[in-house]
């Protein structure tokens, strides 16, 4: 959780920010603005996962000193927009659009971080637990150092795509295991 205040842009106190415009063009510029400013906002306070009900109450979408706040189901909508834009992408598991997992780094871009941990360090041709490589002693001070699991998974899987990495099955999630090629 990021301790300094989040500083938000000069749109967010313009008090027809909070509708969705009618007029395409607008539309398209009002989302933009606002799918990057989710995406700063979630990055400066290290979110990944993001539940609609307590977003759509926090001072993201709720700016008291010019008495606006967006409705719901416009916030659905943006969240909506950073799914199709491919920075998010909407809980499988959970019932309807109740939860997004924000990807203010791509999961390429986790997976970049990784591998270059892993290249740094010796590591090429190890086999690695994820449970080792998110959480254990010797990679606190990483980027990656306690990454959201579901995250990590794609971020390694973008690995093995890319041929730099095998990815092994595990009784659990988090006792998987992935091989660095």
């Amino acid at each position: 959780m990021a301790t300094s205040a989040f500083h938000f842009p000069a749109f967010h106190a313009f008090p027809p920010s909070y509708t969705r415009q009618p007029v395409r063009a607008t539309r398209e510029k009002q989302v933009s603005l606002w799918c990057d400013l989710m995406l700063a906002f979630c990055k400066h306070r290290g979110d990944f996962w993001v539940d609609m009900a307590e977003i759509t109450q926090s001072e993201l979408f709720v700016n008291a000193a010019i008495n606006r706040r967006m409705k719901g189901e416009d916030v659905v909508f943006l969240f909506d927009e950073l799914v199709n834009r491919g920075d998010a992408q909407w809980d499988v598991q959970g019932a309807g659009k109740t939860r997004c997992l924000v990807f203010w780094r791509s999961p390429a871009e986790w997976g970049d971080l990784v591998y270059t941990y892993i290249d740094r360090t010796g590591q090429n041709n190890s086999v690695m637990t994820l449970y080792e490589l998110r959480c254990s002693d010797m990679t606190k001070g990483e980027p990656f150092h306690n990454l959201d699991l579901d995250l990590m998974l794609l971020a390694l899987q973008s690995l093995e795509l890319a041929n730099k990495a095998a990815i092994f099955e595990g009784a659990k999630s988090d006792q998987l295991g992935v091989k660095f090629l």
